[in-house]
Order: structure tokens, then sequence, then C-alpha cells
């Protein structure tokens, strides 16, 4: 899915180890047909593995949740190579502040190729700089990526209410060189939602 961004909107773009460019941009509510036909391109695993069952399309009210986030206690990010989505990765700050459920996404043609660790540095930048201390997870097929993610982390399990939880000390992980571009793409998106600015034209 080819995806256009316009020049003036924040994003930031990193290299990745096979020499390819990514392009992160936060996400806006403007972006529901990124969603919609980034799902087509999904393996039905894939599909199984991030949302819990093989679904074909969004409803309305998903695609709203996906998109419709406010960047602060809702964080989300878009990922995309050469004009091609490549994934989302988000966040979503629990009621004590203190951890952050969060989950990456990368399209099947893009996986192994550093989306995903691109997506969660990003996600890290923005959570330590809010002062958040946890990252979080069930122990859910479409979260193993994010163990992945953090192979050199030792990360104990937590059973709550049945569930196994995993919780990951954002103490415990490396700032890169990356943190303090990644924020201020944040920090401009925030300041445009503030002013009720900011778009994306896709095509």
């Amino acid at each position: 899915m080819r995806i256009v961004i316009p020049a003036d909107r924040p994003k930031y773009e990193r290299p990745l180890p096979d020499g390819s460019v990514v392009t992160l941009s936060p996400i806006l509510k403007t972006d529901r047909e990124f969603f919609e036909k980034a799902l087509e391109e999904m393996s039905l695993e894939s599909r199984f593995s991030r949302f819990a069952h093989g679904l074909s399309s969004l409803s309305p009210q998903e695609v709203d949740y996906l998109t419709d986030v406010d960047q602060q206690h809702h964080v989300a990010w878009g990922a995309a190579i050469e004009d091609e989505v490549a994934g989302a990765g988000r966040y979503i700050v629990e009621a004590d502040g203190r951890c952050a459920e969060v989950a990456v996404t990368v399209l099947d043609a893009m996986q192994r190729r550093g989306v995903g660790r691109a997506l969660f540095e990003a996600l890290l930048a923005v959570a330590r700089h809010d002062g958040l201390h946890e990252f979080c997870f069930e122990a859910l097929a479409d979260n193993e990526a994010v163990l992945r993610l953090v192979r050199e982390v030792e990360v104990a399990p937590l059973v709550a209410n049945g569930v196994i939880e995993r919780r990951i000390p954002l103490s415990s992980l490396p700032a890169s060189e990356h943190d303090e571009a990644l924020v201020a793409v944040v920090d401009e998106i925030r300041d445009q939602r503030a002013r009720g600015s900011g778009s994306l034209n896709e095509g």
C-alpha cells in the first residue's frame, strides 16, 4: 500500500540495517485509510496475532480507536519505507499513570528489516520523556515481537486476575541517538492538536 506523506507533516527518517530508510510519523485522525488498507496486506496468521481473530475488515469504531489518539495517554506511530506502509506501534497509559500497554505490528512484507525496533524505540523515547516507568502487555502472540526487541532484558511474568502479564522497566532499556528528535516530532504533533490543526493526505 502506497502512502504519500506531505512535506510539512511532522516526521522522522532513520536508516535501517539493510540500507533503506524508514519514515516514522505519529498517527493522526486522518489516517483511517492507512489502517483499512494495511489490513488487506496482513496474512491471516498476522491478523490472528494482532487482533485475536482473522477479521477481514475493521469496523468504523475500531478505526476510530486506532486513529483518534491524543498522543498523550494513547501514543501511536506509523512507519513507511519508500512510500510503502510498513507498520505501526502504540501504547496506552494505564490508570495509575506508571505503566503503558504496548504493541508493535509490522506488515508481513516489511518484517525482519528493523521496522519493529524503530517503532519500539519511538514509543520508548516518548514514554521515557513523559515520565512513564514501565511498558506492560499480556502474554499474547502479537506481543512476542516486543519480547524479541528486548532479548537482553529479563522480563518477569506477573499473574493478575488469571491473566499472565509482562512488565518491562523503562530504566532497563537503553536510550538511542534518535530519542531527542523523536520526542520533538511528538511535541510538534501535540502542539498542532492544541491549535486544532495537522493532517495527512494519502494516496
